[in-house]
């Protein structure tokens, strides 16, 4: 597999902070990058159910736990026969 570079209009993956009170879990939601800073970090387009929403650059999520307020990119689909 190769890495992929982060530039904008790339599709990512957001992970939402869901609530304080644990009654909405944190979720994936697909993003659109709008910019990114001086260190790399992009902004977001998040796009869910309820609406849409526009994030400042935040970190990549790194490893397999994907923390609330980060990014990462999409997993890649299954194959269909």
């Amino acid at each position: 597999m190769t890495a992929s570079v982060l530039t904008i209009g790339r599709i990512v993956h957001y992970v939402s902070r869901g609530s304080a009170d644990g009654h909405y879990a944190p979720a994936c939601r697909a993003a659109i990058v709008t910019a990114i800073d001086e260190a790399g970090h992009p902004a977001l387009a998040v796009f869910t159910p309820e609406g849409q929403f526009t994030h400042p650059p935040l970190p990549h999520a790194d490893g397999p736990e994907r923390r609330g307020g980060t990014w990462h990119w999409p997993e890649p689909a299954p194959l269909v026969a």
